[in-house]
Order: C-alpha cells, then sequence, then structure tokens
C-alpha cells in the first residue's frame, strides 16, 4: 500500500530511515548528519510538502513502512523545473519489487502535477540493484563522479542520473 509522508508520525519516518541506512552503506551521508533526530525530519517534511510538485511516499508491508521515495523540486528560479530523487528501501522488504513500484507512483505524480520537467539523482557507481531500477525505470547516466564518495579509507565513484519526466520546451 501507499501513502503520503503526511500519514505517519515523525517518529514512524525517523525508524523507517534508520532501518534504511543503518542498513546501506550506499547513502552518500549518514542519517544523523541529515537529521539528527525526526523532529528535524519533520521540519523537512514540512518544508517539502510546501514546494510545487514535491512528492513523499511511503510503501508499507504488513500495515509498516517498508520503504520511501521523495521527489525535493529544487527552489532556484532558474532550476525549479528540476527536482531531486532520494529513497530507500528497507532491508526485509528489498527484492520484492517494492522500489520499482514505489519509484514508478513517485514518478507518474510527478508528470500528472506538470511542475516538474527533469527529475537528477546520484547513486553510488557500486549500488547495482538501485542502478538497473533507475535504468528500468528509464532514467540515464549523464556522469560518473571518480572518487565521489569516501567510506573509511576507500573511495566509490557516484553516477549522476536523470529523467525526462516531461516534455522539456526551449
Amino acid at each position: 500500500m501507499l501513502n503520503e509522508f503526511r500519514n505517519y508520525s515523525a517518529v514512524e519516518l525517523y525508524d523507517l530511515f534508520q532501518e534504511v541506512y543503518s542498513s546501506s552503506d550506499g547513502m552518500s551521508e549518514l542519517l544523523k548528519d541529515k537529521y539528527p533526530g525526526a523532529r528535524q525530519l519533520e521540519e523537512d517534511v514540512e518544508a517539502l510538502n510546501r514546494l510545487p510538485g514535491a512528492v513523499s511516499l511511503v510503501i508499507e508491508v504488513d500495515r509498516k513502512p517498508a520503504g520511501y521515495v521523495i521527489i525535493r523540486p529544487r527552489t532556484q528560479s532558474r532550476l525549479r523545473h528540476t527536482a531531486e530523487l532520494s529513497m530507500g528501501i528497507a532491508p526485509a522488504a528489498r527484492g520484492r519489487r517494492l522500489g520499482s513500484l514505489l519509484l514508478q507512483a513517485a514518478l507518474d505524480r510527478v508528470a500528472a502535477e506538470h511542475a516538474i520537467e527533469i527529475v537528477y539523482l546520484m547513486v553510488r557507481s557500486d549500488n547495482d540493484a538501485a542502478i538497473r531500477l533507475y535504468r528500468k525505470a528509464g532514467f540515464e547516466q549523464l556522469a560518473v563522479l571518480d572518487r565521489d564518495t569516501k567510506i573509511g579509507d576507500s573511495y566509490r565513484d557516484g553516477i549522476l542520473m536523470r529523467k525526462f519526466v516531461r516534455n522539456a520546451t526551449q
């Protein structure tokens, strides 16, 4: 079942984010850096919900949040036709095509609202499952950012991808 973020408490959402972040080193930031606590997540979600074209969805398994997707429109005047995507699936829900369902629902909503033309995302080059998911959804690779992320003493490349969700006018 798909739901809006607003149908969950900040604590429920934060628990989901903790589960995703703690089970994957694929994130470029630590959860404590992004959201030190549930209150900061709640404030960010409130700000996100004020942006035209924003999407924030949760997918459930057994009535429990199991994954999320956020499409965050950019606020700069010349970039308002673009947005950034982030998503995560809890470990117990991975490999069940929930990411595909969640991603497609979010992209469908963005396309229907006509506020966003291009969605960008960053993914680590060693996250094969995510890259397959994004390519299958129509994202194309734009650039490889050599040694973009440092984990301990090891460097990982980042991949910048984009998808046109509606025709951009010139």
